[in-house]
């Protein structure tokens, strides 16, 4: 009898333990919660795992519902790659300056208006289809969705333009690019659907404000 109950006691205990560890194992294995909020028409577009493999690969993306006034005229030089994983690798590749004009914001409906100028050729990006700003403090990531049509290939791309505000501009100043999809292109001739980009403004790391456009 007494070797009996000392057998039952310990499958009993053995028993227990197996669901703690269990219940632990359950627990670990689902997906992480980060907490952070972005405003509605910002989550309508983007999703938490598309932001987690921009920021995998060094991008910056600020989350929040009170970004910063960006309002002004920036200037991205130099303007240099840090991460591309396309074949073609363009990381550690100066590429043409860019200046950025930010209009009408509104921390109500999210939206502002983007406008990006090459420099020095003064040529202006194709106008997006929509652009939504989230962050909080002197933190702030706008969200430019655009559709191209290079070469009559059908593309839908992000450009998430990320930094701090400071006196002087944006310190930290990231134009990341993402394409969320491509069409038919036999030729390769456009980075595929999935491929990162990330831009960053040179050593100073300041994208000054600027007079003109």
């Amino acid at each position: 009898m007494k070797k009996s109950s000392a057998l039952i006691k310990w499958t009993a205990v053995f028993y227990s333990l197996f669901l703690v560890l269990g219940s632990c194992k359950k627990s670990n294995d689902l997906p992480a919660i980060t907490g952070e909020i972005f405003p509605t028409p910002v989550s309508n577009q983007i999703s938490q795992s598309m932001v987690d493999s921009l920021r995998v690969r060094g991008a910056n993306v600020y989350s929040g519902t009170t970004p910063p006034i960006v309002n002004g005229i920036y200037f991205m030089h130099p303007d240099s790659c840090i991460y591309d994983n396309s074949p073609s690798n363009f990381a550690g590749t100066i590429f043409t300056d860019y200046k950025f004009r930010f209009t009408n914001q509104n921390n109500t409906s999210f939206t502002l208006n983007v406008e990006q100028k090459a420099i020095p050729a003064g040529t202006l990006s194709t106008t997006p289809v929509s652009t939504y700003i989230s962050g909080s403090g002197n933190n702030f990531s706008i969200f430019v969705l655009r559709t191209i049509s290079p070469g009559g290939i059908q593309v839908q791309q992000f450009n998430v333009l990320s930094g701090t505000m400071t006196a002087g501009g944006i310190q930290n100043l990231q134009n990341t690019l993402y394409v969320r999809s491509k069409g038919s292109d036999p030729g390769h001739t456009y980075p595929a659907a999935g491929t990162v980009r990330v831009f960053v403004t040179g050593v100073p790391g300041l994208a000054a404000t600027s007079a003109t456009f």
